[in-house]
């Protein structure tokens, strides 16, 4: 496993393992979500981490959308970042680390058998995790989101 990898499994899961980001330029009606967080914690062995993402109302929490899995996969000798959607959609894809940014492309396959392509960047100090998601549309990545998730404890 990576130096880099090992490091930010280690700083995922530090403190609380908690991170939140902000919604306020995504709120709506069709989404009434004041922050997201995410929760992070050691696997077996600390060998990987696992984690969840959740809806947040105040300081309430209001419902869990994903849970995440990262783990080095030593026969593809890459780490792979597997996603649970509480709607049974599950996403599949390597994470790399370029030009000092942590990079996951992953295929989403839905319930319904279609099928989404999707890029994440990030560039993430102790502190602070500035990420920005991506669609595959028409032969390129078009921006979606950007959130600045912010370490809690």
């Amino acid at each position: 496993m990576p130096d880099w990898l090992r490091r930010h499994m280690a700083n995922r899961v530090a403190g609380t393992g908690r991170w939140i980001a902000d919604n306020a330029a995504y709120r709506g009606t069709a989404e009434p979500i004041d922050a997201y967080g995410m929760e992070w914690t050691w696997g077996p062995g600390r060998q990987s981490i696992r984690g969840r993402l959740f809806g947040l109302q105040g300081d309430k929490e209001i419902g869990t959308y994903w849970h995440f899995q990262l783990a080095w996969h030593p026969a593809e000798r890459r780490p792979v970042l597997y996603q649970f959607g509480g709607d049974g959609a599950v996403g599949i894809g390597p994470m790399g680390f370029e030009d000092g940014k942590l990079v996951v492309e992953q295929v989403f396959s839905r319930p319904d058998g279609s099928s989404v392509r999707t890029r994440h960047e990030s560039v993430e100090s102790v502190a602070v995790d500035d990420s920005r998601s991506f669609d595959w549309e028409d032969g390129r990545w078009v921006p979606r989101r950007h959130y600045l998730w912010r370490k809690t404890g």
